[in-house]
């Protein structure tokens, strides 16, 4: 059995316009401060937040708060 993890650095609501608008080299601006964990999400629940890493040449998170499960 496969489960999808996602690592949200944080988010941004685009118009279509803007979405078009994107090209190589576009940045986005994130609801995020660098310094916030990012938070880990199976499906749509966040099961842990963390710190970003790379380990060669691959992101990943380090886990530094797993949320009390609801």
């Amino acid at each position: 059995m496969n489960l999808a993890l996602t690592l949200r650095f944080g988010q941004r609501d685009l118009t279509l316009r803007e979405i078009l608008d994107l090209s190589a080299g576009s940045v986005i601006e994130l609801d995020r401060h660098v310094e916030e964990p990012a938070e880990l999400l199976l499906g749509d629940k966040v099961i842990a937040r963390g710190q970003v890493v790379t380990v060669d040449g691959n992101y990943g998170i380090k886990i530094t708060d797993m949320p009390a499960a609801t």
